[in-house]
């Protein structure tokens, strides 16, 4: 069966005209969804163990098949908190942080699009966990700076032609830092033989048999692999689903404006623009499959190196 009369509810709880501090703002934010879509494997054999597994199905003629169900659910807890002043002297900033959890049934989003599947089909409450896109620590500042130099600033030279030269300058920065995204860790073939299948690759999970965190991990080692180990033949594994976080992300954007006045109407503006300033790469997720030869190594990155741009403006 599949309902698609999927609903959600919001509430919100705002503190701002009780706050002393201009331009602060803590808000609380929930929701919860109910009737969400939920994309398992049915008809496998209700247990593991050895032998035919038709023996063990609730329809004996019917072999295992995607199966859509709407029993779904989601819920959303978040503080957030931010902090808008613009000073005499030509500086803006906006500093927010937001502490959040999300937590939902089974995988994330429509037909299972974090690439995970129910570990055991009539047992979905089993795979409760954080959502696939569940962001802890979000923390984002952005600043502009008018630089005080040139006619009626702070710095002026009172010579015409410097004061031209030298003003209209600003300078702009956004930084975000966020916790890792989290992801999931199993084993392909149907151990367990039940008939389950996952196009992604796996639904078995594994044992978790010791610490899998490093020190200092690294692209080559991205967490403790001999931690972990695949399940003994005809049963379940004993980890979470999204029990793993990737890489913490980071980004600094600057840029950095120029206007030139031309007479009383019209203006030329350059804009130069480093994205990802830095160039600091932030690790995708390792390999999760421990069938795999690069089991726990990452091999690709989650951000996009530094980009560099300019560009020319003319208002008229």
């Amino acid at each position: 069966f599949f309902n698609d009369t999927a609903t959600t509810e919001i509430y919100t709880l705002s503190l701002h005209d009780a706050l002393p501090i201009s331009g602060l703002s803590v808000d609380y934010v929930g929701s919860h969804g109910t009737r969400l879509d939920l994309n398992t494997f049915a008809n496998t054999a209700r247990t593991p163990g050895p032998g035919p597994q038709i023996d063990r199905r609730p329809i004996r003629y019917l072999t295992p098949t995607n199966y859509e169900r709407s029993d779904g659910y989601s819920v959303y807890h978040a503080l957030e908190t931010s902090l808008n002043r613009r000073t005499a002297k030509g500086i803006g900033f906006l500093v927010s942080y937001t502490w959040a959890k999300s937590i939902d049934l089974s995988c994330s989003g429509w037909a299972g699009v974090e690439g995970c599947a129910n570990q055991d089909p009539y047992n979905t409450r089993a795979d409760r966990s954080v959502s696939s896109y569940d962001l802890t620590h979000v923390f984002n500042t952005s600043l502009i700076w008018e630089l005080p130099f040139g006619r009626g600033k702070r710095f002026a030279t009172g010579n015409k032609a410097a004061d031209y030269a030298l003003g209209n300058w600003q300078l702009n920065t956004i930084m975000v830092l966020r916790s890792g995204i989290p992801y999931t860790l199993g084993v392909s073939g149907d151990i367990a033989n039940t008939g389950n299948s996952n196009n992604a690759g796996f639904y078995e999970r594994l044992n978790l048999v010791g610490n899998p965190k490093l020190s200092n991990p690294s692209p080559s080692q991205w967490f403790n692999t001999q931690a972990f180990a695949a399940p003994a033949p005809f049963t379940f594994g004993n980890m979470g689903r999204n029990a793993m976080r990737a890489d913490w992300g980071k980004n600094v954007d600057l840029s950095l404006f120029r206007v030139f006045p031309i007479g009383e109407r019209m203006r030329l503006e350059f804009r130069a623009e480093a994205f990802n300033t830095t160039n600091t790469p932030v690790w995708g997720a390792p390999v999760v499959n421990f069938a795999n030869a690069n089991f726990g190594r990452v091999l690709n990155i989650a951000n996009t190196p530094r980009q560099l741009q300019g560009a020319l403006k003319l208002t008229f």
